[in-house]
């Protein structure tokens, strides 16, 4: 019964000390997408789901959760492993306007370009790829 119950409290304090713990008022990261919720608990409602990189503020906590209001508008609960206090970077897009392909042409909105003495297939000028 002992070796039982000193199990249980060690569990207990290993899963605080793993916890993601944010103050009130802490400025907070998506780290991975996550869904918000209305309340803490397990049946919630879902309010809506963030993106990587989306940022909040903490207006409270409650065990493994965080009520977090982001700058989007979206205030609500969502889980603590989901968030963090380090600035990372979202998801990005590129524009095609002018990307290059590391020396082999480039991609524009006016198409595609090859580098001079090649074909847009690759082949050389004035050699014929080989046909299967």
């Amino acid at each position: 019964m002992k070796k039982a119950t000193s199990l249980i409290l060690v569990a207990l304090m290993g899963a605080l000390l793993f916890a993601a713990s944010f103050k009130k008022g802490e400025t907070v990261y998506v780290s991975k997408d996550g869904t918000v919720q209305d309340g803490s608990g397990f049946f919630s409602k879902k309010l809506g789901s963030v993106k990587k990189g989306e940022v909040g503020t903490v207006v409270d906590t409650a065990s493994s959760k965080a009520q977090v209001e982001f700058k989007s508008g979206l205030k609500g609960w969502i889980k603590t492993n989901n968030l963090t206090t380090k600035k990372i970077a979202g998801t990005t897009t590129t524009a095609l306007d002018n990307f290059a392909l590391s020396g082999k042409g480039s991609v524009s909105a006016d198409g595609i370009s090859a580098p001079e003495g090649e074909n847009q297939d690759g082949g050389i000028q004035g050699i014929e790829p080989a046909k299967n």
